[in-house]
């Protein structure tokens, strides 16, 4: 019998690691489908965008929407929580987005193992198919956002290509009075991710992705992707494919002293082969540092903020270390979110990313410089609505742009009427 590719069996070695670890089944009263277990919404967008044509349609547009006046079912989403026994519990988010790709899928789905504490030591896993803990602003209920509709440049693109199957172990104790937790995790799949960062750049959106979705390229013979790649590129790059058989991993590290004060670092690492193909999808090579900060101001008031940095190549090299695809990224944002009486909130954030290209820019150039404010109010209408307003502004270079006939500097501003039904 033929051996088993090698990531097939770190898959099954990790399936195998989350199986060992859950204890024997002492039952508590177990809820597969009881409704207590199922949540529901409808988020039902109007939006307006002026500048250029979205990157959904093909362009170099940094917004969900470009051009136009549009109402879309930004999310409709099915979230179930079955309680399998008193330490174990599966999670599952089924979600409809209308101008998606491809519009429903599966998001996340995995089981978890919260064990009840016998010390100060606290420990969880999970196993299956989830977004690493990076984002500090999807803390919402089915990893949606509370403080305003568009996510940041950082936490749109984990969003698009950093959903990951796996599994992961996190422990958290108390130290000389200060919170102290170290996530670890290993996993398959996202061997993609850099794919639409590099060739289309920072985006600001709330389109999560999920194990079937497909997001688009820039459009035309013109880009740098089909230029240099043919028809060994698709025009559509898949987050959630395997193509070089290799694991990733991501490592977390939470400190909280006896603070309104938390701080956060992250490495995430896919290990991909630059050189690996399957389906005119390329592995590429992704590694990045992420560091949060948390600080709440007073009863009200919080503050937000993350930095990115990292690296990302795919395909052949061509010379002094570097890929034909070979680029650096980073982004920072800080946010204020302020709780108002009425239940609801107001917020402000600020973003910058930015991104170079080290390899045939004369073709492919992949580089830019950009940044956007933020304001958004949310608010509970009832116990089955909300309600909310953004708008959006952001201005980027990318030189890419000229293979659209645009000027490499664009500006957009986007505004959003959100009702969101809980059903």
């Amino acid at each position: 019998m033929a051996a088993w590719p090698a990531y097939r069996r770190g898959g099954l070695a990790l399936l195998l690691v989350g199986m060992a670890a859950v204890p024997a089944m002492v039952r508590a009263e177990t809820q597969l489908f009881d409704s207590a277990t199922y949540t529901a919404w409808a988020d039902l967008r109007l939006a307006y965008a002026d500048g250029e044509r979205s990157w959904l349609d093909g362009g170099f547009g940094k917004l969900r929407h470009g051009g136009e006046t549009a109402a879309d079912i930004a999310q409709l989403a099915i979230l179930w929580k079955p309680q399998l026994t008193d330490t174990v519990s599966g999670y599952v988010l089924l979600q409809g987005v209308s101008d998606a790709a491809v519009p429903v899928g599966v998001e996340e789905a995995y089981v978890q193992w919260r064990p009840v504490p016998r010390s100060g030591f606290r420990f969880n896993m999970r196993a299956g198919q989830m977004f690493p803990p990076i984002s500090m602003e999807h803390d919402g209920t089915g990893w949606t956002v509370p403080r305003t509709l568009t996510p940041s440049a950082i936490n749109t693109w984990i969003g698009e290509e950093v959903l990951v199957r796996g599994v992961e172990i996190s422990g958290q104790a108390n130290v000389w009075g200060q919170g102290v937790g170290l996530t670890l995790g290993g996993f398959t799949r996202d061997d993609t991710a850099g794919t639409i960062l590099s060739w289309r750049g920072w985006a600001l959106h709330d389109i999560s992705s999920a194990e079937n979705t497909a997001l688009p390229l820039p459009e035309g013979q013109n880009q740098g992707w089909y230029r240099l790649f043919k028809t060994n590129q698709a025009a559509q790059s898949r987050p959630m494919v395997e193509v070089d058989e290799r694991l990733g991993y991501y490592a977390r590290i939470d400190w909280r002293p006896p603070a309104p004060f938390a701080l956060n670092l992250e490495v995430y690492d896919n290990q991909g082969d630059p050189m690996a193909l399957r389906n005119g999808q390329w592995g590429w090579a992704t590694r990045f540092y992420n560091v949060g900060a948390a600080y709440r101001l007073n009863a009200q008031d919080e503050l937000l903020t993350q930095y990115m940095a990292g690296h990302t190549a795919t395909g052949w090299a061509v010379g002094q270390g570097r890929r034909v695809v070979d680029v650096d990224f980073e982004s920072a944002y800080m946010l204020w979110s302020r709780r108002l009486q009425s239940g609801g909130r107001l917020s402000a954030r600020f973003d910058w990313f930015g991104a170079k290209d080290y390899s045939r820019r004369a073709v492919d150039d992949n580089g830019e410089t950009g940044y956007s404010a933020t304001f958004a109010w949310l608010r509970p209408v009832s116990d089955h609505l909300d309600c909310g307003l953004e708008a959006l502004h952001v201005i980027s270079d990318r030189p890419a742009r000229v293979t659209h006939d645009l000027s490499p500097k664009q500006a957009q501003t986007q505004i959003q009427v959100a009702l969101k039904l809980h059903l």
